[in-house]
């Protein structure tokens, strides 16, 4: 295949996907409809932008990929659904832990409404996705998302533990991650084939395969605060004036010297970080090439990745390939 971008690679899986992707999305708004009037209000708002639906998506090019009998599925469709709703459930807690003010473009929920409608919108989503895996009928893939849902409250918690810890390792770093991220998307990639009785081994090389494009994902997501180009509706810096201590900044403090390490320290100890402060630590992120070794950490996982393909066939491999690839080579 033609290199392209991550745009470009999104557009064409979805396409790919598009009349299951059409169902799904069918289905989500038929499990937003409720007799109480502010569900479907919030619904509509906060669905009003789906985006790139970067986790069902994998779903169903997962079920495309793996089942010759894809075209007769439709239990793949009622769990991509439910992948979504818990993304969704994720996001909207999310925002209130961080009291983000932004969410896909738009005013988040917890800042038009408040915090009680966006906790309660999020349990609501969550009841939903539980309806929709029994529509599935499979207890095992039923589990499987059932176990990811409980990870990822995992993943919050040790993230909250680990606020603000300036001696967070890039082991514990990657366990949040893992957790709160990757989980969910090595969930969609092996669902498929739990759903479709494929062997042991299928399903845990996909499960591998979703749980280090998780990884990337989210290394590049806290890259791009640093390197990114800036884009409407991100805020450049964003988790570095929040104080989260990232990749980039955990690789930062293993290249610097003693006293560049004491002012890191300084900065991230303070109540408030100042635009002077990015600056000054963005001089030394360009000092060490610590743009470099992002790509690099990422690269690893994007080879192990490679090689797990190399177990698979078709254009929809092809798909996922580029994904990997143009992933680690996103600017926003």
């Amino acid at each position: 295949m033609q290199k392209i971008n991550f745009e470009q690679t999104i557009k064409l899986i979805h396409k790919e996907i598009n009349v299951k992707l059409v169902k799904t999305n069918k289905e989500l708004d038929r499990f937003l409809i409720s007799a109480v009037p502010i569900i479907p209000k919030l619904g509509n708002y906060f669905f009003k932008n789906r985006g790139k639906q970067l986790r069902p998506v994998i779903c169903l090019l997962s079920s495309k990929m793996i089942n010759k009998n894809y075209s007769q599925l439709s239990s793949d469709i009622d769990m991509s659904a439910a992948i979504e709703f818990i993304h969704g459930a994720t996001l909207l807690h999310d925002d209130v832990i961080d009291e983000g003010k932004l969410r896909r473009g738009q005013k988040s929920i917890n800042t038009i409404w408040n915090n009680k409608f966006s906790v309660l919108f999020g349990d609501f989503l969550f009841s939903k996705s539980f309806q929709l895996m029994t529509k599935a009928n499979s207890l095992n893939a039923m589990a499987a998302l059932s176990q990811v849902s409980s990870k990822i409250s995992e993943g919050e918690f040790l993230q909250l533990t680990h606020e603000n810890n300036i001696h967070i390792t890039e082991r514990k770093y990657l366990e949040i991650i893992s957790l709160k991220t990757a989980e969910l998307f090595a969930a969609a990639m092996k669902i498929p084939a739990i759903l479709t009785g494929k062997n042991l081994n299928k399903t845990k090389s996909l499960y591998k395969l979703g749980l280090y494009f998780g990884i990337i994902f989210q290394v590049m997501d806290d890259y791009l605060d640093y390197f990114g180009k800036r884009v409407t509706g991100k805020k450049q810096g964003k988790d570095f004036y929040e104080g989260k201590i990232t990749l980039p900044i955990i690789l930062l403090l293993k290249k610097s010297n003693n006293t560049e390490i004491n002012f890191i320290k300084k900065i991230f100890n303070k109540h408030k970080r100042l635009k002077n402060d990015y600056l000054e630590i963005m001089k030394l992120m360009r000092k060490y090439k610590i743009n470099e070794d992002v790509k690099n950490f990422c690269n690893k996982y994007n080879k192990k990745s490679l090689k797990i393909l190399k177990l698979f066939k078709g254009y929809q491999k092809d798909l996922f390939i580029n994904l990997l690839v143009s992933s680690i080579n996103r600017t926003y």
